[in-house]
């Protein structure tokens, strides 16, 4: 017989709430995060700009074409695809593993099972709505994208590489 005390891990379900945990501020780290694909995007956009103006207006300057298709990116592409891609990934909280909420349990729950815990969202709560919370939300988006972007490319090579072996490249 064993003198050990066996215990019984037990999974509960407890219920929580899921509290938006976008920071204040205008979200600065996130833009940093974001800056390769937002560089590329906006270069290849007012590239196209440029090119589109030049035969619309008389405007031949590229300084003035690139700004008018800067703002028009800014407004147009960067701000509503950043917040419905941060929309879209705090939406499906447990697909995306809670990312952007915090967790607030509505029972006790001890140190020693906090990992045995399945948490059950009763309610959401989403920070206040205001430009620079909107300009930190946009810039979340922005990094999810980023990030489903090298995991989408990092598929992708796969087929590609095999494809590439297949004609005689690499040998």
């Amino acid at each position: 017989m064993s003198t050990e005390t066996e215990t019984k891990l037990v999974r509960r379900v407890v219920p929580a709430d899921l509290v938006e945990a976008t920071p204040g501020g205008n979200g600065v780290g996130h833009w940093l995060l974001a800056s390769p694909l937002l560089l590329f995007l906006a270069w290849f956009w007012t590239d196209r700009v440029h090119t589109v103006m030049t035969v619309l207006t008389p405007s031949k300057l590229y300084v003035v074409n690139a700004a008018v298709g800067l703002v028009i990116f800014v407004t147009l592409i960067v701000l509503p695809l950043g917040l419905l891609a941060h929309w879209a990934v705090m939406s499906l909280p447990r697909l995306f593993h809670n990312a952007g909420w915090d967790i607030h349990p509505l029972e006790p729950v001890a140190p020693a099972e906090q990992y045995l815990v399945r948490y059950r969202y009763q309610a959401r709560h989403w920070a206040a709505w205001d430009w620079p919370r909107a300009w930190t939300r946009a810039a979340q988006g922005w990094v999810f994208l980023e990030i489903f972007t090298i995991l989408a490319g990092a598929v992708l090579m796969i087929p590609i590489y095999f494809s590439v072996r297949e004609f005689g490249f690499g040998q």
